[in-house]
């Protein structure tokens, strides 16, 4: 009888074990896309449609990768499932196209070790013929031995295949044992664009880049990108990042960062908000300030935590928006009649119609929603307002 908890535990460890091996299998895509921009620009990388990974040129398929990802140190024995589960699948794909060999090179990139005299220890790259011979071999010694039925229908399919077929196949195959870890390819992505940022910023820099093809992923996964993704386009990405890396620059994380479930719920009793309302302000304005609250919130914090922000240039930032928004907020004061409540009211709106159409640049980025979003955040700690009256309504002290 298994021990109580035991099946619960191996289920979370399988889990575990399979999502590693997909966020390896991306993680180590951008490497291989990286790599490639620089000798082949022309090939299209794609996930998940030929193979786990596969470079393609027009109709062609150039080359195709299976990754194998193991936690623990392994090994790509005659017997290894691993191995027998990757030969059935390009067996059957020889078997619906017999010009696949001659086409396409057929990777296996493991974590794991092929021992020494092993099949897969002669079929690393560099090989002579011969040792194809030898690993075809001892591959149809090992499949007539083995009693494991996991790999039975492998190694059925593949005694069945003709001399010539099961060579040809083979001819083909490329392993590549002892592959960096997921956190090892990491490493070589940060080595690869070491010079396209200052050197404490690199390993930001590849953050914003594994965000963005992450993204592109599930894009190509969902149909979206079926095409694939061009190696120059990833290459494009490391230049357009590059510029942001630059010491006057500053990126912005990729798409918008909108306000959780729980964040839209609250916002309704934070200042800010009380502020709009104090003015008479339309329900779709106040969503907007509120996507532009924590949008430009979560930007702004994540330049501090990435050490982006040069000394004392966030409150120079925040003066500069108050000096702007008090020159409008007196000018309106003067233009409106201040012994009317209606009139303070459009008073109200006008100063926050302004700060919300505003363009004031936070160094290089002058997004509307930055700077908007920003004005949100003052109005939030009482430091500006829009009712003429605000410092009243709401105590300041």
């Amino acid at each position: 009888m298994l021990p109580a908890g035991w099946a619960e535990m191996r289920n979370k460890d399988d889990a575990t074990a399979s999502l590693t091996g997909y966020l390896y299998q991306c993680r180590y895509a951008l490497l291989a896309g990286l790599e490639a921009s620089k000798a082949k620009p022309a090939l299209v990388l794609t996930i998940e449609r030929f193979d786990d990974i596969a470079f393609e040129s027009g109709e062609n398929v150039d080359q195709a990768i299976q990754t194998k990802h193991h936690g623990t140190a392994g090994e790509l024995s005659d017997a290894s499932v691993d191995l027998w589960k990757t030969l059935a699948i390009w067996i059957d794909r020889t078997i619906a196209n017999p010009q696949l060999p001659f086409e396409t090179q057929l990777v296996i990139l493991t974590t794991g070790t092929a021992p020494e005299a092993s099949a897969a220890a002669l079929l690393r790259g560099g090989r002579a013929q011969a040792d194809v011979r030898k690993a075809c071999d001892i591959l149809i010694a090992a499949a007539s031995k083995s009693k494991n039925s996991t790999t039975l229908a492998a190694r059925t399919s593949f005694l069945g295949l003709s001399d010539e077929v099961r060579l040809s196949l083979l001819s083909a195959v490329v392993v590549y044992d002892n592959a960096p870890s997921i956190i090892d390819v990491r490493d070589e992505i940060e080595a690869l664009v070491a010079f396209s940022a200052p050197a404490h910023q690199v390993s930001t820099l590849v953050d914003y880049l594994e965000g963005w093809w992450f993204a592109r992923v599930i894009e190509m996964l969902a149909g979206t990108a079926s095409g694939g993704t061009s190696v120059t386009t990833i290459r494009s990405k490391v230049d357009e990042l590059r510029e942001h890396f630059r010491i006057d620059q500053l990126p912005l994380m990729e798409g918008a960062a909108e306000a959780t479930t729980e964040q839209q719920r609250a916002a309704s009793e934070r200042m800010f908000v009380q502020q709009i309302r104090a003015v008479g302000i339309g329900e779709q304005s106040i969503n907007t300030a509120i996507r532009d609250y924590y949008r430009a919130s979560a930007q702004r914090s994540r330049w501090a935590r990435e050490s982006l922000l040069l000394d004392g240039e966030t409150a120079r930032y925040e003066a500069e928006l108050k000096d702007r928004w008090g020159r409008e907020f007196e000018a309106n004061r003067e233009s409106f009649d201040q012994t009317s409540n209606d009139q303070k009211l459009a008073c109200g709106r006008k100063t926050f119609h302004w700060a919300n159409r505003s363009q004031i640049p936070f160094r290089n980025r002058s997004e509307m929603w930055l700077t908007a979003g920003s004005f949100q955040m003052l109005a939030d700690d009482l430091h500006i307002g829009w009712h003429p009256d605000y410092g009243t309504l709401f105590n300041r002290g």
